[in-house]
């Protein structure tokens, strides 16, 4: 191994040893926003957690929305530097025009401001690019910094004025939202139900990756007003069933509420209004949708990126460069096997006389294709991902890997990779879907998902709300949720979500994990079904939200044993963090006695495989695999026992 190579092994365990440590690191006092100022995080724009700056020289471009009296005059952020840089600057530049730099600070991680002031206000909107400029000491190369980039960690953009309120319908949504607060009767009809879910879900999918809280409280006695005036960036929703349909904004100014009316007919069409571009040209306090049909609902078997929304298709790079892009069953609209890619491309042609190459596609980080490259510099092949490989968001990357001699620090050409927007992913319908539990959700919901309440009534309808706002957070596809009898949705071939608080009305559905009195019997999704017993002595106290294939559709049932409070608290566990409903895995999730929520797995658990099985008896293995589940979860239980009997001595 060459000096060279020697050394860039080394800096490469030196930064992973960096990268390790900085989180202990002691960090410097952050740069503060001036008082008046308000700052918003990129996670609450929707844009990521932090800006990545690869290579010696990287562009980030952003778009920053103008908000109602509220504009973007700076971004904070705390600089992370790859080891050995001698010296570094980002600058902003908007429309052509420089706005500013600054010299990046050496050492450990460091605050920095970076001013907007003058950059260009086009479209409602501050368009800027940050452009990175890294300078390695001597006897370093850039491309020593392969896999470490400059990180603005920490980011967030500082908005300056004051929140002006919305004064017509058309102004109501404002380009980021922090909370939609919805308000109903104590005892709100079928119809105020409905309509609260589908406008909690449409107002997640509107507004994309943006952690919108969608809160449904209690209208008081009077009926008239909320119970406190709107917060930063909240609004507030009141849904009345009324023969006289519309949307009308009260109290324009300080404290402005939108009432949404209608009946069973009309109130569908208000909410519609007002989640669509169609509310642009209400710029009145009233408006009524008149007539207005729901979008078409189409789940093709091939799509393009482009239709994909994968829009970062390109990359230039010095060494090897790689693209990657999702294929997202629920833009798909319905759970996909048997996924092929027809992948379409170029690349910089490599110099044949000094080094070679290869591409290589991977899905989920597993090789799946690769082949050598050609002077063409095109690429038009077909790949296929395996059903085994496939998730809710499948994450394909292709690489242009260079091998050869190289030319020496600096002289290095850079290669770009480019994968075409038309490129097409060719699909089948899965049923069950693949892979199935929560990993199937919410692609296996779409697209019309009824709703059924056991109680129907405010309490259940929140339940729901939790539910279908929470899956709808994975999702920019809006589910269209609609209520109907619970018996009907129990019986039904049509995907449902079922709120049975107290247990009862299920005993046709087959749970994952289902309590009886003092059993709990844990069922695989798998063809095979296979299942285990375990008796509870003393029985306990169980909440769940659990995901099954019942009726030839996918069933999400949310239940306990006839104690409502532990299945609040597990949903409550889930809103608490609104990153959990990403971490969604395993077929339900339970919370018993005192402790925790937990997932569990049956499938995983009982060894089961969605795939058809040879009918032999359970060998020894697979029973010791089965009393390892059974074990496992004795553990949890019995914990919850033990916190019980403790109490109540």
């Amino acid at each position: 191994m060459t000096s060279s190579r020697w050394r860039s092994a080394a800096v490469r365990v030196l930064a992973a040893c960096a990268v390790t440590l900085a989180p202990v690191a002691v960090l410097p006092a952050a740069v503060t926003a001036a008082p008046g100022d308000v700052p918003l995080s990129l996670p609450a724009l929707g844009m990521g957690k932090s800006l990545t700056f690869p290579g010696g020289q990287h562009q980030v471009s952003l778009v920053l929305p103008i908000l109602p009296g509220l504009a973007p005059t700076a971004i904070l952020g705390t600089a992370q530097l790859p080891p050995h840089v001698a010296r570094g600057t980002i600058e902003v530049s908007s429309g052509g025009r420089f706005v500013d730099r600054i010299d990046l600070p050496l050492g450990a991680p460091a605050p920095i401001r970076l001013s907007l002031a003058g950059a260009q206000v086009k479209q409602n909107a501050v368009s800027v690019t940050l452009t990175s400029s890294l300078v390695p000491e001597p006897g370093w190369c850039v491309t020593d910094w392969w896999g470490v980039p400059l990180t603005l960690a920490d980011v967030s953009v500082i908005y300056s004025g004051e929140e002006i309120q919305p004064t017509t319908v058309a102004d109501f949504l404002p380009p980021v939202l922090g909370k939609l607060t919805v308000y109903l009767p104590a005892q709100p009809s079928t119809v105020e139900s409905s309509a609260a879910l589908t406008l909690g879900t449409a107002v997640i999918a509107r507004y994309g990756r943006q952690p919108v809280d969608v809160e449904i409280r209690q209208l008081g006695a009077d009926g008239r007003a909320p119970d406190h005036p709107p917060r930063f960036l909240e609004r507030q929703v009141v849904i009345r069933e009324s023969s006289d349909a519309g949307l009308r904004l009260e109290n324009p100014g300080p404290e402005p509420v939108l009432r949404l009316s209608g009946d069973a007919k009309a109130l569908p069409d208000q909410t519609r209004l007002l989640v669509s571009d169609l509310s642009k040209i209400a710029v009145s306090s009233g408006a009524a949708a008149v007539s207005l049909p729901q979008a078409p609902i189409v789940s093709p078997d091939s799509v393009t990126l482009s239709e994909l929304g994968q829009t970062q298709l390109s990359a230039t790079s010095i060494g090897g460069v790689r693209v990657e892009f999702g294929v997202d069953q629920s833009r798909i609209g319905h759970p996909v096997r048997d996924v092929r890619i027809r992948l379409l491309g170029n690349y910089t042609p490599l110099p044949e006389s000094i080094m070679s190459g290869a591409i290589v596609v991977e899905a989920n980080g597993t090789y799946i294709d690769g082949w050598p490259v050609d002077a063409s510099g095109t690429i038009d092949r077909w790949v296929s991902i395996p059903d085994k490989l496939l998730t809710r968001f499948t994450t394909v990357g292709v690489t242009l890997r260079q091998t050869g001699v190289t030319e020496g620090c600096g002289l290095e050409r850079p290669v770009t990779l480019t994968l075409h927007p038309d490129t097409e992913v060719a699909s089948r319908p899965a049923a069950p879907a693949i892979p199935g539990g929560f990993e199937a959700l919410p692609q296996a919901l779409q697209p019309q998902v009824q709703v059924g309440l056991h109680d129907p009534g405010f309490a259940d309808t929140v339940r729901a709300a939790t539910i279908l706002t929470g899956l709808q957070r994975l999702s920019v596809m809006p589910l269209r949720p609609e209520i109907v009898d619970f018996g009907k949705a129990v019986r039904s071939s049509v995907p449902a979500v079922l709120v049975s608080a107290n247990g009862e009305g299920l005993e046709s559905i087959t749970l994952p994990l289902d309590p009886n009195n003092d059993e709990l019997t844990l069922t695989a999704n798998g063809i095979q079904g296979d299942s285990a017993t375990v008796r509870l002595d003393p029985t306990v106290p169980m909440g769940s939200v659990q995901t099954t294939w019942s009726g030839g559709r996918t069933v999400v049932v949310a239940t306990s044993t006839a104690s409502s409070g532990h299945l609040d608290r597990a949903l409550g566990w889930l809103q608490a963090d609104l990153e959990r409903w990403q971490e969604l895995h395993g077929d339900a999730l339970f919370q018993a006695g005192d402790r925790e929520p937990e997932f569990f797995d049956p499938d995983a658990a009982l060894g089961a495989d969605s795939g058809p099985q040879p009918p032999p008896s359970i060998s020894l293995a697979r029973t010791l695999t089965i009393a390892g589940a059974v074990v496992a979860l004795l553990a949890v239980l019995a914990g919850a026992m033990l916190l019980m009997r403790r109490r109540k001595s």
